[in-house]
């Protein structure tokens, strides 16, 4: 008897260790496996939000994006002096940017332009050596453009400070300088992405800050109502200015985004020949140059991404802009 007991025992002994030798790999398993999904639940070093937007690689890129900002606060800094200078009434001469302005507010100008887009050709090569840094070059096609749209952006301020030298422009100046520069920095950071959703994203707020900045610079020289000979060669070089900036996207040699920005510039400086002779004021008539730089700067990135401009283009660019001038002309 005593011996079937002790057989007993040992059967169920060795049953139980048999069952805990079964479990103990599963639990070990499932342990594993928990802590597989933690990691991968975690986020990636390479994987942080910056500004809501998906990044890679954003702790190697913090000091691009901390040096642009920083010289968007500085040029918005500078932009709420010229406002402070210039408000008042103003002695009633003609054109109304000279008319609360004197020396002092022009060499302020003068540097500030220089701060602006030397700082951000600055933050732009940080920009470009910690994308490299990371694996991802510039193409060989990239043009050294950083400083575009901060110098349009904070031309536009600085004329619209001038012109209307009132107290919301201690305000409207310096937000317009500031998220021309910090929009068109960051957009064109976004633009090196390989992953489609930041590229996207650069595209979009590429676009918007490029086009809002060319209305506000093209309204500030129409509201002053300028001679030709002043105001077409401004608006050219505006305009050709944010066109070499938006060909950044079409990936073409340097020479050839060049003279592409040229002719697009022409276009414009011509069409404010003809615009001078339209007797109307106010915002129209920067709503009317936007609107053939949409045309001009659209239908020459489909030439430069494409290398052929189709009847599809055309009909989109050119019907789009067709009705905005229509009903521009009718509103005036």
């Amino acid at each position: 008897m005593s011996g079937e007991m002790d057989r007993g025992e040992d059967t169920s002994m060795t049953q139980r260790e048999s069952v805990d030798t079964d479990q103990r790999p599963r639990r070990r398993r499932r342990r594993v496996d928990e802590s597989i999904l933690d990691e991968l639940n975690e986020p990636q070093g390479d994987e942080h939000k910056v500004f809501g937007l998906g990044i890679p690689s954003a702790d190697a890129r913090q000091p691009a994006y901390g040096q642009g900002v920083v010289v968007s606060l500085l040029t918005a800094g500078a932009i709420l002096l010229l406002a402070i200078i210039s408000i008042g009434v103003g002695d009633g001469s003609d054109p109304p940017v000279l008319e609360n302005t004197d020396s002092i507010f022009w060499i302020i100008a003068g540097a500030t332009l220089v701060l602006a887009t030397g700082g951000a050709q600055f933050a732009e090569r940080t920009a470009a050596r910690a994308a490299d840094a990371v694996g991802h070059a510039r193409p060989s096609t990239a043009m050294a453009t950083a400083w575009a749209v901060p110098f349009v952006a904070t031309l536009a301020a600085i004329l619209l400070v001038a012109t209307f030298h009132n107290r919301p422009m201690l305000v409207v100046g310096p937000l317009i300088a500031f998220f021309g520069i910090a929009g068109a920095l960051l957009s064109r950071d976004l633009l090196d992405e390989a992953d489609e959703q930041s590229t996207r994203v650069a595209s979009v707020i590429h676009t918007l800050v490029v086009h809002g900045i060319a209305f506000l610079a093209f309204s500030a020289v129409y509201l002053n109502k300028l001679d030709s000979w002043i105001s077409a060669p401004l608006v050219g070089i505006i305009g050709a200015t944010l066109i070499l900036e938006t060909l950044e996207r079409g990936g073409i040699a340097p020479p050839q985004r060049v003279f592409y920005a040229l002719i697009g510039g022409w276009v414009l400086a011509q069409v404010t020949v003809a615009l001078n002779w339209w007797p109307t004021y106010g915002w129209t008539g920067g709503a009317v140059l936007l609107v053939v730089f949409y045309v001009a700067a659209g239908l020459l990135l489909v030439r430069a991404q494409k290398r052929v401009v189709s009847t599809r283009d055309l009909v989109e660019f050119g019907g789009v802009g067709s009705l905005f001038l229509l009903v521009l002309a009718v509103l005036a």
